[in-house]
């Protein structure tokens, strides 16, 4: 495992772009370990975690994943989870929110024990359309190459004992690989030698294209499920006001290249119809121009052509699809060819 932090992989930020195609086109590595990793044992599992996410997993299959958010009691979404059915009562929750951590380990009693792992765990993102091709020879088993999307199985990958996901972050068919720490650094030399490796600059570019929230962005403005498009992943009937903004994707112009793009701390939230509140922006060589996510006033009339960012930083704003890759959402659904490649798409 190479020990880099969140920020620390924040300064990898050479040619983002390249990687990001070298990923679309091929195959990347991604350090993904400073995620925090919570294990959630016992009887009462089930429901300690649905009540904290605000979605019912305890009808999910072992071997399952489950994407789920966690929001405050105004319904503000303050952080994303997914959640790894191991047995019938126990479970893994990962995050990128720290918080989360803290909270659930408050949560813990006697019917569900929860106890913090990150320092223990190693998470490795292998993402792209040559994945499978690249990890499967080092598995000493196909269960992999049959993995649904967001399952899991356990496996041995060069030598290493690892909980092999198919998920991620960047819009792809990829794979999310969690280790033993002690395994990691071992795992992550064997894995490197064969996959290019790209950092978190890279993966925002990924994901903004993807069209996928970042916590630390896209919910720093206090936005409901409604608001994010993502009520999907909430059960109702829980109250919720009534929107005030939509998030949306947009092309632009800017002075200079946005590189891991984050809106100045403390900024005020005062949306005006007409304006563009942007949350993360990035180049894109795929869409040609600077691509971003931000927030628009709902059924605002002139978010269509004459949409502007209070700020000034970024010009000639243009909404696009979201997700701008793959906007019908089949890539990372599909399967793999006789050559482990992606599949053409219907």
């Amino acid at each position: 495992m190479t020990g880099f932090t969140l920020e620390e992989w924040r300064c990898q930020a050479v040619c983002p772009e390249r990687q990001a195609e070298r990923c679309r086109q091929g195959v990347a590595l991604f350090d993904f370990s400073f995620m925090s990793v919570v294990r959630v044992r016992g009887a009462g599992s089930a429901a300690l975690i649905s009540d904290y996410v605000q979605r019912d997993i305890s009808k999910m299959s072992v071997g399952g994943i489950r994407y789920c958010l966690h929001a405050d009691p105004e319904h503000r979404v303050r952080s994303d989870l997914t959640v790894w059915k191991l047995d019938d009562e126990v479970f893994e929750v990962m995050s990128g929110e720290a918080a989360d951590v803290k909270s659930l380990v408050a949560e813990s009693s006697c019917r569900a024990t929860v106890e913090d792992i990150s320092a223990r765990t190693a998470i490795f993102a292998v993402q792209g359309p040559l994945s499978l091709a690249r990890i499967l020879p080092a598995c000493e088993e196909r269960s992999v190459e049959r993995l649904r999307y967001f399952s899991f199985c356990d496996v041995k990958i060069h030598g290493v004992p690892a909980r092999i996901g198919r998920l991620g972050y960047t819009g792809e068919r990829g794979f999310e690989l969690v280790a033993d720490v002690d395994d990691g650094r071992y795992l992550w030399d064997a894995l490197s030698q064969i996959i290019d490796v790209a950092g978190f600059a890279a993966a925002d570019v990924l994901r903004i294209e993807a069209g996928f929230s970042l916590f630390c962005n896209e919910f720093s403005v206090g936005a409901t499920a409604q608001e994010l498009g993502m009520s999907r992943f909430v059960d109702g009937p829980g109250e919720s006001p009534e929107a005030s903004m939509s998030l949306v994707c947009f092309s632009a112009t800017a002075k200079q290249n946005p590189v891991l793009w984050q809106r100045p701390p403390g900024a005020p939230v005062n949306l005006q119809h007409g304006e563009l509140l942007v949350t993360s922006a990035c180049f894109s060589s795929l869409a040609g121009s600077v691509l971003g996510l931000g927030y628009v006033a709902p059924g605002d009339p002139k978010a269509i052509s004459s949409l502007v960012d209070p700020t000034g930083y970024f010009e000639d704003i243009t909404i696009r699809p979201r997700p701008f890759f793959d906007p019908e959402k089949k890539i990372v659904l599909g399967g793999w060819d006789s050559q482990l490649n992606l599949l053409p798409s219907a």
